[in-house]
């Protein structure tokens, strides 16, 4: 028999409408493979890449007995740290690119489309669409395609038309992703194998703010995912509940139930309405809380003080470099430099002229660190303080918590600044920090701290799990490009009424 012939291929971009455009730079600057070196990175002991990808290739070389015994077909996969829009033009040229490979890798017996699913474009709001629009163009109707999604993503009619099954993450933190690609290869074999799913799909009036997306228990969001999982049998093949992403405000925004059945239609539907169901009966739940500035610098100041009392964290979800946030607002950094915290570190600031600036002055010098001198986003605003130049690194690390496990991290030249009391790692690569990594790869025992300050949302618990409990971790209610504070932003294009936004937001399920 043959090889089965795969397509592998993938767009990844969570688009934030209130941040910069982004172009081919942003790609460049985190993934962007073509041909071989996707397979080169699937298969390496330490990716830099999408884990879902890797999960993907172990598991079809698990299955079919060696690489050599399925072709893998790689085509291209771009992946862009979160960012505004992406630029029509680069888009479009990803697009034809695609497009021509692949028509001239014909022919093949199934494709896997790694992607995030939140992509929204300076033309359009729907590029994902686009993506898989065009690879059913190519393949034909025959040809089984199934796609892994980040569960911020938020799902079209055309999305949905043009794959046979699409496979949502179930972990927020996603820490999930190698299991996911594990998913996709073996429902991909199923469907080469003659089986054609069929899937039905329910969208709520419900825009979740993004601290209560957590899948830990006691959220709603947790409950719903455990719901759903517990639905799976030899009928349902894959339940994905996606919360969707805010911010790239779009028409197609909104808590999106899909479920898949192997066989019965009705099935499915019967599946998606329930959890939908219990979803909208949930709805209160989906609202934040957070401290303020000034709450967070009295509880560092007076943790700071007390080397008996736990240590804390402060998380910035405002200003998450994972959503788009430029991660470089200094509400916090400045509040707390104010108030005279100490034993305090804030991971990472993202300002690569301060960088420069700081490995120009060398370890130890004590600079004048002007911080967003270059930055033109309205929210970065700029701060001024005396630090001294504590390390310098090339920012390039293995990751060992969390969603940075095993992974090849960059943050790009870095440097390490201590601001009076608080230590601070500046980055030359925009990122969140996913790990307690972000702080021990330079030169910072994060035990060693009575407070640890980190630019995220929520990815980072997975990171610091094993250093704090969720009781000694805090939100801070500050304003930036990710605040979960809904109300703070113009909405354009958000379906209306829509919860928690409008009160008055009203539901039924489908007849």
């Amino acid at each position: 028999m043959a090889a089965k012939r795969i397509a592998v291929l993938g767009f990844s971009l969570e688009s934030n409408r209130f941040a910069p455009p982004c172009g081919e730079a942003d790609f460049r600057e985190r993934s962007f493979l073509v041909g071989e070196e996707i397979c080169l990175d699937a298969r390496a002991e330490h990716p830099a890449h999408d884990l879902s990808l890797t999960g993907f290739y172990a598991d079809m070389d698990a299955a079919c007995g060696g690489a050599a015994s399925w072709q893998a077909v790689p085509i291209r996969f771009i992946a862009s740290m979160p960012a505004g829009p992406v630029e029509e033009a680069f888009f479009k040229d990803f697009l034809e690119n695609c497009r021509r490979d692949l028509a001239a890798a014909q022919p093949v017996d199934g494709v896997y489309i790694c992607e995030h699913g939140g992509a929204i474009a300076t033309h359009t709001h729907d590029p994902d669409g686009d993506m898989f629009t065009m690879v059913r163009e190519v393949v034909g109707p025959a040809v089984p395609i199934v796609a892994t999604l980040d569960l911020h993503c938020n799902i079209s009619d055309e999305m949905e038309e043009a794959v046979d099954l699409m496979i949502g993450y179930r972990t927020n933190p996603h820490v999930d992703l190698y299991e996911r690609g594990v998913e996709a290869a073996g429902a991909l074999r199923e469907m080469m194998a003659g089986l054609r799913p069929k899937s039905y799909r329910v969208r709520l009036p419900l825009v979740a703010p993004s601290v209560t997306q957590l899948t830990a228990d006691g959220y709603p969001y947790g409950d719903l995912i455990k719901r759903g999982q517990a639905m799976i049998d030899e009928e349902i093949m894959n339940v994905s509940a996606v919360t969707g992403f805010a911010f790239a405000d779009t028409p197609k925004n909104g808590l999106t139930v899909v479920v898949t059945a192997r066989h019965d239609v009705a099935r499915a539907k019967q599946v998606a309405i329930e959890l939908a169901e219990s979803a909208w009966r949930d709805r209160e739940r989906y609202r934040p809380r957070m401290i303020s500035v000034e709450e967070a610098a009295a509880k560092a100041c007076a943790v700071g003080a007390d080397a008996s009392a736990p240590a804390l964290l402060f998380a910035d979800p405002a200003d998450n470099p994972g959503g788009g946030g430029r991660g470089n607002t200094t509400y916090i950094l400045a509040a707390f430099h104010a108030a005279g915290v100490t034993g305090c570190a804030l991971s990472p600031f993202f300002d690569a002229p301060l960088v420069a600036r700081a490995m120009a002055a060398g370890e130890g010098a004590v600079i004048e660190a002007a911080f967003n001198t270059g930055e033109t986003q309205e929210l970065s605003l700029p701060f001024t303080a005396e630090a001294r130049v504590r390390g310098l690194f090339d920012g390039a690390f293995i990751g060992t918590q969390g969603m940075a496990a095993g992974k090849s991290m960059n943050t790009g030249p870095t440097a390490v600044l201590e601001v009076g009391g608080v230590t601070v790692v500046v980055v030359s690569q925009r990122q969140q920090a996913l790990s307690s990594d972000y702080f021990s790869a330079f030169g910072i025992d994060p035990t060693a701290m009575r407070s640890l300050v980190v630019k995220s949302r929520g990815h980072f618990r997975a990171g610091f799990s094993h250093l704090f409990d969720p009781a000694r971790i805090h939100e801070v209610d500050v304003l930036g490009l990710t605040s979960p504070v809904l109300a703070r932003f113009d909405w354009r294009y958000l379906p209306r009424p829509i919860f928690p936004l409008d009160e008055d937001a009203t539901w039924s399920p489908p007849m």
